[in-house]
């Protein structure tokens, strides 16, 4: 594994020669010529492209309906599936669980009954059922699966007991 990674390491970044020839035409090659004295040398780097971490389809969906996940201590298993299932189709989520989250909730529904999944301006759902929660997010435009899962699964939230102050 080390060889393949040190091979693969000087296919990505190789030198280059520069020089004009007698009849004034610019040449490069990854070998310096023999009879020329003005030769330029450049170390080029792999040619990369920085990708984002979400799928364009999930990235445009999240920009015109993001999606907001109310789960509290205490909640359980729905809240425990609702995240989960949340994940597994690779939704970025904001999840409200603070105080003022829960007067927010207590305003939005007029009830603290959690999970509670709020995606765009349609209605929230209350409840953790994923037929109901897949037919809000395949509305919404977000992919039915995750089509990265198999490369990187996407980070948990941290709740906001744990988080740093």
């Amino acid at each position: 594994m080390t060889v393949l990674a040190a091979s693969v390491s000087g296919i990505c970044q190789a030198q280059v020669y520069k020089w004009k020839d007698a009849q004034g035409n610019m040449h490069y090659s990854d070998t310096p010529p023999m009879d020329v004295k003005n030769i330029e040398t450049k170390n080029v780097k792999a040619n990369v492209v920085d990708t984002d971490a979400q799928p364009f389809a999930t990235k445009l969906a999240a920009e015109k309906n993001p999606v907001s996940l109310y789960s509290f201590t205490g909640c359980g298993e729905p809240c425990t599936k609702a995240q989960a299932y949340l994940d597994k189709r690779g939704i970025p989520y904001a999840l409200k669980n603070t105080d003022e989250d829960k007067a927010a909730l207590q305003k939005l529904t007029g009830s603290l009954q959690v999970p509670v999944l709020v995606v765009g301006s349609k209605i929230p759902k209350r409840g953790f059922l994923e037929e109901s929660w897949a037919s809000l997010l395949d509305e919404a435009g977000y992919p039915k699966d995750n089509p990265l899962a198999a490369i990187k699964k996407p980070a948990k939230p941290v709740p906001a007991e744990a988080a740093p102050n």
